[in-house]
């Protein structure tokens, strides 16, 4: 395993005890995670900062860079498996790991996306559908680190 698979971990159950002491994560708690998830998924497929501030602006483009970089961003973060949305797990974390006003918002997400991936079978593809709905759901919410 390596070293920031294992550093994801801790974080995780960093979160879960943070959560267990507060009223769960911040927008910029969650903001610094993305940036530890970025920061192994970037350079692992080779997706342009340009392409990914203007997805995080809604302009999604059809770059295998970009899709592949969304499923390595879901991946580490469990809400994407096997090609497959994990949309019961990301309901759970959000109620375990974020601060109510967040967490409902997400699990709203979750909850209209759910099927955004049925019947596409590459995983990189999943997870764009799984990111344009979830900015289509609720563009305020989202966030692409």
């Amino acid at each position: 395993m390596n070293q920031l698979v294992k550093n994801t971990i801790a974080l995780f159950i960093f979160a879960i005890v943070l959560r267990s002491a507060s009223a769960g994560l911040t927008m910029e708690e969650i903001m610094s995670t993305g940036k530890i998830l970025r920061s192994h998924c970037q350079p692992r497929v080779g997706v342009s900062d340009e392409t990914i501030e203007a997805a995080s602006e809604g302009r999604f483009s059809d770059d295998r860079t970009l899709k592949c970089y969304l499923a390595c961003m879901m991946g580490l973060s469990h809400s994407l498996k096997d090609g497959k949305y994990q949309a019961d797990l990301t309901i759970q974390m959000a109620e375990d790991l974020l601060s109510p006003e967040i967490s409902g918002k997400v699990k709203n997400v979750a909850q209209k996306c759910r099927n955004a991936g049925d019947g596409i079978e590459d995983e990189c593809d999943v997870a764009l559908a799984l990111t344009k709905c979830a900015y289509e759901v609720d563009p305020e919410l989202f966030y692409l680190p």
